[in-house]
């Protein structure tokens, strides 16, 4: 048999035709029918909807339109039934249907109902005379598809004139005060039921955390729907003050229950307070072993007395992990225990494999050892450079209930094998171990910790690179008050570090570091945030044991690594998260010595502002400015404030942000008068200095950064 001859043009007919066939096959085998002698709802709009969100009515309504492919242009998610806010700011811009999506079918009974509901919905708002005044279906019956329309007048809300708490007269004005705050409902404000039942679980609550544990909470509300007015009233039933009584625990298996009381810290006759129960709750959680844990409290009859029942469920002990991924811009291990890190021009792929213990050697120890083969890119992200081999060795131990319950002592081993991350192009062996105790207060919104730190410098290349050793004590407060850690729209951080190496401990430097940073963030409208931060650092080394041999340092690195301290530990700027117009480890004094950087300084100041512009829910954009410096001096330089704008885009993810921040910086904006920046290119070969050459981006001085999280 004789095939016929067969072309690439034929090749590409036919594989056209065989795609064409198949998308066909699959949009008619997937396209959603509307069944006979019924009706899907193409469209649901709403017309005379102002002060409400017609997203939040929707959200409430059984009739719903056929899905379409939709761009929603504001900062609020897609609402759910009854929950507020209820006048979310959102623009949807609908596109197309999906040919494989369902058709919502159209009830008659059922959309009479709705209408209803959607009265019911404004009169729970507090718009007693909302209406709907007009309801127009337009149907297509050839397709059997039908667009509802739907006016509704919403009048005018009904106002609270009066709002009134009784029943706290027995207690001081500062606890009387501090349960008060607790109201959703304004006087001034419409009346809400949702907030009304808000107000009555805050003020249950509140007086459960002044110690009465038995307390009741009743409302009262008069409303005049003609005069749209309203008076709420709110009746507290103290009872008495309460204390806990025994503490019993069940579920825990083979765990040890003496390490769970030791944990929830809940003593017989202590005060009861709604505090103590969260707390303990997120003590006993933060042990590690336990897929869920409940506290149930268990008040005895005509005694002012709650016994506490803590119900734990156990999760995996022992926990395998395996894979793969990429590390961009900043490695959080590289960070001063004051929540900042430092960002390098480097990122790695690497594969990943983590063994953890969570009950390792009884008692709930937690140890988990995990490991990074890495080929390490020796440029930012998404360069691609000859990568280099490196590896990471992580261990970390956790010794639950250390000295007291709530202290736990914290082991941290890591043996970095690579290349130096802050510009060297040697390889050497990092490996730097901690071992200090750490406590949550304040329901975990402060951090306070205290470590000693040994780090082992060995470099592969002995000249001129020394290795060296560093012992040091650091401590560290956080204070965090933001409302989410993640995407902040409100609260303020403010976090300290100080170190003090050698003195007293072995140590090729004798210095003292401090690293204060504060940071604000301010809700305005539209969703906008405008969010600002502060730091300073401030390193002053008192003595060094290095060695600078005389006439065999021409380029200066043995006196700047004796003078600026371990390359860890030195103060640096620019990159992601510092002036983005500069790139990582380059802001204020800098040396480069071939394609080697030698950055880093003994004084650092920084300052940023942003405005955080949501485009929608899950998009977002940003305009900042920040100005910084780091110099060599042992005096803040405040006629460098080397300052950049810049322009930023956001995708929220349940991790943080996804960032693309581009930051120029221009020339007159750098320095104030002559420039006394050290900012040099030294020639290997022939030792003599030039200009340091800028980053730039698209002609201007300035970079580009993506990375996860936000900048501060």
């Amino acid at each position: 048999m004789e095939l016929a001859p067969f072309s690439h043009d034929d090749a590409r007919a036919r594989l056209a035709l065989c795609f064409a066939l198949l998308v066909g096959f699959c949009l008619s085998g997937c396209a959603s029918a509307v069944p006979a002698n019924q009706y899907g709802v193409q469209k649901l709009e709403f017309s005379g909807v102002h002060a409400m969100d017609e997203a939040a009515i929707k959200a409430c309504l059984a009739t719903e339109a056929r899905p379409r492919m939709q761009l929603t242009l504001g900062p609020s998610d897609d609402p759910h039934c009854g929950e507020p806010p209820f006048d979310g700011w959102r623009l949807p811009i609908s596109f197309w249907a999906w040919p494989w999506t369902d058709w919502p079918l159209y009830d008659r009974n059922i959309f009479a109902r709705d209408q209803s509901r959607i009265e019911r919905w404004y009169q729970a708002r507090g718009y007693y005379d909302a209406r709907v005044t007009k309801v127009v279906p337009k149907t297509d019956d050839e397709d059997r598809k039908i667009q509802l329309a739907i006016t509704v007048h919403e009048g005018q809300p009904v106002l609270i004139t009066k709002l009134d708490v009784h029943g706290l007269e027995a207690l001081d004005d500062k606890q009387r005060t501090r349960i008060e705050k607790q109201l959703k409902l304004e006087v001034g404000e419409p009346f809400d039921e949702a907030f009304y039942d808000a107000s009555k679980r805050a003020l249950l609550d509140a007086a459960r955390d002044a110690s009465y544990a038995k307390a009741k909470v009743e409302g009262h509300t008069s409303i005049d729907a003609k005069a749209h007015t309203a008076i709420v009233a709110f009746e507290i039933t103290l009872g008495p003050a309460c204390h806990f009584g025994k503490l019993t625990v069940s579920g825990q298996g083979k765990l040890p229950a003496r390490t769970i009381w030791a944990a929830a810290d809940i003593p017989e006759g202590q005060a009861f307070s709604e505090t103590v129960i969260d707390d303990a709750k997120r003590a006993i959680y933060a042990l590690g072993p336990f897929a869920s844990v409940e506290l149930v409290e268990q008040p005895r009859a005509n005694e002012p007395v709650i016994d506490v029942l803590i119900k734990v469920v156990p999760g995996r002990v022992v926990r395998f992990a395996v894979g793969a991924g990429t590390q961009v811009g900043t490695d959080p291990g590289l960070n001063g225990g004051d929540g900042t890190t430092d960002p390098f021009s480097l990122w790695d792929l690497h594969l990943l494999a983590k063994i953890e213990n969570r009950n390792f050697l009884g008692g709930m120890r937690r140890i988990s050892v995990e490991d990074r083969p890495r080929l390490i890119f020796q440029q930012p992200f998404p360069a691609t450079p000859t990568p280099k081999l490196g590896n990471l060795l992580i261990i970390d131990f956790r010794q639950p209930a250390f000295v007291e319950p709530r202290t736990s002592l914290v082991v941290n081993i890591r043996w970095d094998r690579g290349p130096d991350p802050f510009g060297g192009l040697f390889q050497r062996s990092d490996v730097i171990g901690s071992v200090g105790p750490e406590r949550k207060y304040l329901r975990g919104k402060l951090t306070l910790s205290s470590n000693v730190n040994v780090n082992l410098f060995v470099p592969d290349q002995t000249k001129p690179y020394p290795d060296y050793k560093v012992t040091f004590f650091q401590h560290s407060a956080i204070l965090d008050l933001r409302n989410d850690p993640h995407s902040p729209r409100r609260g303020a951080y403010f976090a300290a570090t100080f170190q003090h190496a050698g003195y007293f401990v072995p140590s090729d430097w004798n210095y003292l570091r401090f690293t204060p940073e504060a940071r604000g963030y301010v809700p305005l409208p539209f969703g906008i945030v405008f969010a600002t931060r502060v730091r300073v650092g401030m390193m002053d080394i008192t003595h060094s044991d290095i060695v600078v041999p005389s006439g065999k340092d021409p380029d200066g690195y043995l006196e700047r690594l004796r003078t600026l301290g371990p390359l860890r530990e030195r103060l640096r700027g620019g990159g992601h998260n510092s002036v983005r117009g500069y790139a990582p480890n380059t802001l204020g004094d800098i040396v480069e010595v071939g394609k080697r950087l030698d950055s880093g300084g003994l004084r650092q100041w920084e300052t940023s502002a942003e405005l955080r512009i949501p485009i929608t829910a899950s998009f977002g954009s940003v305009l900042f400015m920040d100005l910084g410096d780091v110099t060599q001096q042992k005096a803040f330089r405040l006629r460098a404030p080397q300052t950049t704008f810049g322009i930023g885009l956001r995708y929220k993810t349940i991790v943080g942000p996804l960032r693309l921040d581009a930051g120029f910086a221009p020339h007159s904006l750098q320095t104030i008068g002559a420039d006394t920046r050290v900012r040099e290119r030294i020639d290997p070969s022939t030792h003599a200095a030039s200009d340091f050459p800028e980053s730039r981006l698209f002609g201007a001085g300035g970079a580009i950064h993506f990375t996860i999280g936000e900048a501060f």
